[in-house]
Order: structure tokens, then C-alpha cells, then sequence
């Protein structure tokens, strides 16, 4: 019996998809009326019969895996309604059906069994890594806010996004992992029922009457892995949202028929890319999107507000980051744990992140933590077939991170250490600390200062955050509430310094003081805190105070900043600086009594004085005598005492004349401070001055 020519060919196509699985291109002509039988579920699919010609979405994805195995849905129907009745998808986030890997459905799709998830190798269980990771709860932000907003006594974080436990039975508390979060409260019953979107089923919700809680889900939320991207910005959410390249317009350029080209809010292809680029980091990131503005760094499209000027009003012209100027890119120094999360729930960023400088630079006195390679299954082989132009193979000695893991694209060769970059495999020597002469072995800087503390060129500054809420609630109306836009603004600044949270002094990020207005329909205003949060009262000058006596305007925090540069700051730029001291801009005037009691401090802005709401500039983290006026959400954290200030302010003193780093007085500088008093200083320095 004669086989119809329409059966034939579906079956020839069939036949190549099961022998050659990924070599068969999408984008060859599928003929009308096309079935497939998948390994994932066995079953005959029609899919291509309306998606002809899209694109295969990865070598690790071939078409034999089929479309029903990540999207669900009935692959054997060809009615569009029927098909897609029962696709994978997260209704609340905006998208769609397209994206089955929203954090909310992933177990159904990316999460299943053997595939990102279920493995016996903890590094293979992406999606529950992800889930318990900085970008998957956004513990750091929430803990943050809360506890300076006074809206819990403690640092620790105990609320995410979602309610998230820890069920591996390996939770390294000494390194600041949690066990468990829970879903963050609602502000108030009416708040709850703006989110609600079904009462059936839908378990019991916390109210805190806490005004933070407001803020957080309605301000913060939007840069959350989940949350759908802002009006007029395209991207996904899930492992979609790094791993799915957009166009900067939200069009869709591939070859499949279904998706008209000028519908916005696709994917610029069915394509998922393994290595995300920077580009897609900074869609969140976007405070480091100013340095990055040049023909090394620049968006894949066509965007006019990306060329030339900075997209940021007064932001100035920063210099970039000597990685960066380098070509290398976020995934060449930040590992897969970094960024996806390493099996734990944490507190703060600086828990959550494993690379240090010393992890490729080694220190003074040690090059570079290694470790070989043992065995082919190693995480470090796995991950670089990935990579181009570079494999890692058993015996290859790899730098070690902060956590004792290896990572995949940083060698030792030799007696020098190469990085390789994990998109192109071009290759990098290392510089290494410990074969530098000046500097890093000033006994007064070692181990005592982080790397960025001296290399750090600038700090963002982060302005326009105040914030206007214009309550829903009047007149017996249970309108939304609305907030006023959001105006960003960033400028940059030489860093102010402080003892961060691992102990060494590290750039301090400098924030204006985050204020809060709340008005009532006829925008008159309005306490919004009763006696189950803080006490009401008129909140215009937003000063909730934290657990520490501290306000909750006024934050200290300890930053590694991305404008690293192989120029370092100079001396008089701490040791004759109050404002690298953390005391705001302006004139100090240092007294006979060492102890500080008698230093004088006038700020440059006296606003706060005039208005006698504090002596202090707008701008002061710390005073002459060592007593902190912001506080810090990390723990240990926290700006100089006055010993710290003391010292510092003491060196000062030798700066005019005795200004490089190689100058040997500070090899011991209890020796020359002694020297100094000496009647043979004394007269040296006249000597010296007489000739100026």
C-alpha cells in the first residue's frame, strides 16, 4: 500500500529528529501537520504544526526532548485553546503563557526530577539552589529596611518574598545561613486584599501594621528575579530572566509565525543563553550601567540613550572599573554560587558571596589559594564545556574561593595564575599582590584594610528616593493607594571608609537619608503606624529608629564597590580627610587633648542646625570622638571608633612631608612617632619648612 506523501515526510522528520536529536535545526521547513515523538514523555507532539520554524532553544535542550516537557500543555492537539489550556506559567507575572520558569511554577518545568533538579551533586540542583539564593528571597533588602525602620529588633533576616525552609540538613549558621524564612507580612487587611487575587484556598497572611512592609512590596519587589520588569523595560522572570536575551523594544526577531514582530514583551529569540551577559545583568544592576557605556561595553541593540551621554541626569563621567577595562565580564569573576546561590539561605550579600580579591590576587605575604582537579566529574570540568576556547581537565590546579570551592576559569600556571574569560577563553595573567613592592606592606594596612578600601575610585550616590504615598483610604473608598514616581538620579563620590561587616575597612556606600511622606486623599498628613508597629505620629521627616537607638534615616554601609582601578587613592585623602572618616563634609579642628574630648567639627551644610534638629551636617555617620550617628543594618559593621580616628587623623601629621608609600617611616610607625618628638626631627623639619 502506497504511503500519502504528507505522511512520508512527517515521518522521515520524525526518524532525524530521534537519530541526530540537537543537529536538527528548527528552522528547517517543517511540513504542515508535523508530529514528533519526545523522550521525555513518550508522546506525539503537533507543536511545530503552528510554531514552524522556531528557533531549537539549546544544544542542551534538543527538539527530541520536545515543547510539553518544559511548557506542558497538549502537545497531540492542533486547537490553539485546547494545546495551551494547561501550559506551565505563573499568571501574576505578566508574561503570558510563554515562561514556565517563574519561581512560582519552576518545580513543574525547570525543577523536575533529573533535570535542574533531584541530583545527588548539589551543584547540579539549580533550581533549588536559586530559590534559597539573595536574588530568589531578597532577604538582604527586607532585612535591611526592617530593622532600620525599626520593624524588627534584630539584623538577621527573617522574612523573603516567599516563605522558603532549608531541608538539606546542612545549614552552616557560623557562616551566617538561616534554616528557614517567612513570607514578608502585609502593611494592613486592606493592603492584603490589593494583592489578593483569590480568597479559596489562599492560607492565612500576616498584617504588621508596619509602613516598611508597604514600601518594600510596592517600591522593592520590582527587582526581584520574580517581578515583572518596569512599564517600558523587557525582560522575563525565573531562570528566564537571565537566561532569555530581549531586545531593548520587547520584539520578537525569530522565525516563528505565531509571534507578530511588533508585539512587544517576547524574547528576542527562543533561545536560552548559558553564559548571561553583562547586559543582562545590568537589567537589574543598573547603578553600574554608567561605567559601562563604551564601545567595550555596549547594549547588543540599537538604543539611542545608550550612546554617548549617560542615561542618568548628573551622574557624571565615573572611570571604569579596570576588570571591565580589561574586557572581562560579571560571570568572569562572580561563580555560579555567587550568583544562583549556593544550596543556603542568607542574611546579607557579603554571607552569600564566595570571591574575594585575594581569591586571584593572593595577599602581601601568600599568592593565591589551589586546588587540583581529581576527578572528570568535578563541578570545575562540568561547567567549562561550556565555555569557549578552554576546557578544565583532572590535574589542573584552580584558584580556591573564600568557601573552598574551585573555580572553573582561573588556573595556575606555573609560577603565575591566569584567568580566562568563559565566553571567548581569552586568556589574562593575574596580578599578584604578593609581587608588588609598595604599599601593601605597610604594616598599618595589613590585614587591617580590604583591597577596594585603597583601590576603590568612587562610590554611587543614589539620589531622588524620596518617596510620596497617597493613601487609598478616604471617604470610604478602598482605592489603591498610588506612590509618586520615581525619579532616579546617580552621581558618583571618593568613598568615605568604615569597618565592614568581615572586619577590615571598606568603602561605606553613600545614601542620602531615606524619607518618607504619607498624605490622605486631600493630601494632608497622615500617621500611618498605630500601636501594634511604632507610635503614630507626623511622619514628613520619615526617623524611625532601629533596635540600636539609631535612625532609620541614617545608614552606614559597607560596600565593595565595581570602580576598582590599579591607581590608589591618595594618603591625605583618608588621613587628612573628615569626610573618608565618615563625618560629612567640612572643617575639623583638632585639639591638644589626644582623646578628642575638646575636637571641633563644623559641617559645611548647616541645615539641620538651623532647624534644630541635630547639630550634626545631613551628611555625618560618625562624630570627632568616635560615637556613631548612622546606623548599620549588617552585623559588625560599623563607622570608626575613636581610637580608628585618632590613629588615622595622627598620620596626618607626617603626610607634607612624607607623602609616598615607600617612604620608610611607615615601617614602624610607633619608632617614628617617637623619632618625631626628637630634638633632631625637630630641627630637621625647620630646616625644611625654612626653605619653603
Amino acid at each position: 500500500m502506497a504511503v500519502p506523501l504528507k505522511l512520508k515526510s512527517t515521518i522521515c522528520l520524525a526518524v532525524l529528529l530521534l537519530l541526530f536529536g540537537s543537529t536538527v535545526s528548527a528552522h528547517a521547513e517543517n511540513p504542515a501537520g508535523m508530529t514528533a515523538t519526545t523522550e521525555i514523555t513518550g508522546l506525539e507532539e503537533r507543536c511545530l504544526t503552528c510554531h514552524e520554524g522556531i528557533e531549537e532553544v539549546s544544544r542542551s535542550h534538543p527538539l527530541k526532548l520536545g515543547c510539553t516537557s518544559c511548557h506542558g500543555g497538549n502537545g497531540a492537539s492542533e486547537d490553539k485553546n485546547e494545546a495551551h489550556a494547561t501550559l506551565i506559567y505563573d499568571p501574576a507575572a505578566g508574561t503570558g503563557k510563554r515562561n514556565p520558569s517563574s519561581l512560582k511554577v519552576v518545580h513543574l518545568s525547570c525543577g523536575r526530577a533529573q533535570c535542574h533538579s533531584g541530583h545527588q551533586d548539589e551543584t547540579r540542583n539549580h533550581v533549588d539552589r536559586v530559590r534559597k539564593s539573595m536574588m530568589g528571597t531578597l532577604s538582604g533588602v527586607i532585612a535591611g529596611l526592617r530593622y532600620q525602620w525599626g520593624g524588627q529588633p534584630g539584623k538577621s533576616a527573617r522574612y523573603g518574598i516567599y516563605k522558603i525552609e532549608d531541608k538539606d540538613g546542612m545549614t552552616p549558621e557560623t557562616l551566617g545561613a538561616l534554616k528557614r524564612l517567612e513570607e514578608l507580612p502585609y502593611f494592613t487587611p486592606h493592603h492584603l486584599r490589593e494583592h489578593q487575587t483569590t480568597r479559596k484556598g489562599t492560607p492565612r497572611k500576616k498584617i504588621s501594621n508596619h509602613i516598611g512592609d508597604h514600601v518594600l512590596r510596592e517600591r522593592c519587589f520590582q527587582c526581584h528575579i520574580d517581578a515583572p520588569p518596569p512599564k517600558g523595560e523587557y525582560r522575563s522572570q525565573g531562570c528566564a530572566a537571565c537566561h532569555f536575551s530581549y531586545h531593548p523594544e520587547g520584539k520578537y526577531l525569530g522565525r516563528d509565525p505565531t509571534i507578530p514582530k511588533n508585539k512587544r514583551g517576547h524574547p528576542a529569540y527562543h533561545r536560552i543563553t548559558v553564559l548571561p551577559s553583562s547586559n543582562i545583568c545590568l537589567q537589574c544592576h543598573k547603578s553600574f550601567l554608567s561605567q559601562m557605556t563604551t564601545e567595550k561595553f555596549s547594549i547588543p541593540f540599537p538604543r539611542r540613550n545608550l550612546q554617548g551621554k549617560l542615561p542618568f541626569p548628573g551622574s557624571g563621567q565615573p572611570r571604569m572599573d579596570v576588570h571591565l577595562e580589561r574586557g572581562m565580564e560579571c560571570i568572569d569573576c562572580h561563580t555560579q554560587s555567587d550568583i544562583m546561590g549556593d544550596g543556603n539561605i542568607y542574611s546579607r550579600q557579603f554571607q552569600a558571596v564566595e570571591i574575594r580579591c585575594e581569591t586571584c590576587h593572593g595577599d602581601s605575604t601568600s599568592y593565591p589559594r589551589i586546588s587540583k582537579i581529581k576527578i572528570s566529574q568535578d563541578p570545575a570540568v562540568r561547567l567549562s564545556r561550556h565555555y569557549r576556547g578552554f576546557t578544565n581537565k583532572v590535574g589542573d590546579a584552580m584558584a580556591v574561593s573564600a568557601k573552598n570551592r574551585r573555580l572553573t576559569n582561573v588556573k595556575a600556571q606555573g609560577k603565575k595564575f591566569v584567568t580566562y574569560s568563559k565566553r571567548t577563553g581569552k586568556a589574562r595573567t593575574v596580578p599578584l599582590t604578593k609581587d608588588q613592592r609598595w604599599g601593601h606592606n605597610i604594616p598599618g594596612h595589613r590585614d587591617k584594610l580590604a583591597c577596594t578600601a585603597c583601590h576603590s575610585q568612587w562610590v554611587p550616590r543614589c539620589e531622588g528616593c524620596h518617596m510620596t504615598l497617597k493613601s487609598g483610604k478616604g471617604n470610604g473608598a478602598a482605592r489603591p493607594s498610588t506612590w509618586n514616581p520615581f525619579q532616579f538620579t546617580m552621581k558618583h563620590e571618593e568613598p568615605a571608609l568604615m569597618v565592614g561587616p568581615r572586619g577590615k575597612v571598606v568603602p561605606m556606600l553613600s545614601q542620602p537619608p531615606h524619607t518618607l511622606t504619607v498624605l490622605d486623599q486631600q493630601e494632608e498628613i497622615v500617621p500611618v503606624v498605630d500601636n501594634k508597629g511604632d507610635s503614630p505620629g507626623n511622619y514628613r521627616h520619615w526617623e524611625f529608629t532601629n533596635s540600636a537607638g539609631y535612625s532609620g534615616s541614617n545608614l552606614a554601609y559597607g560596600t565593595q564597590p565595581h570602580s576598582v582601578s590599579t591607581k590608589i587613592r591618595s594618603c591625605e585623602s583618608c588621613h587628612l580627610s573628615p569626610k573618608t572618616l565618615g563625618m560629612g563634609e567640612g572643617d575639623l579642628y583638632i585639639k591638644k587633648k589626644s582623646t578628642g574630648q575638646y575636637d571641633q567639627f563644623n559641617p559645611l551644610v548647616r541645615t539641620n542646625r538651623v532647624l534644630n534638629k541635630s547639630k550634626f551636617g545631613p551628611r555625618t555617620k560618625v562624630n570627632q570622638r568616635g560615637q556613631a550617628i548612622a546606623g548599620s543594618g549588617q552585623a559588625g559593621a560599623r563607622p570608626f571608633n575613636q581610637e580608628e580616628i585618632t590613629r588615622i587623623l595622627k598620620v596626618g601629621n607626617c603626610i607634607p612631608c612624607h607623602s609616598r608609600y615607600t617612604d620608610k617611616i611607615y615601617r614602624d610607625m610607633e619608632k617614628s612617632y617617637k623619632f618625631s618628638i626628637n630634638i633632631k626631627h625637630r630641627r630637621l623639619r625647620d630646616k625644611i619648612l625654612k626653605k619653603r
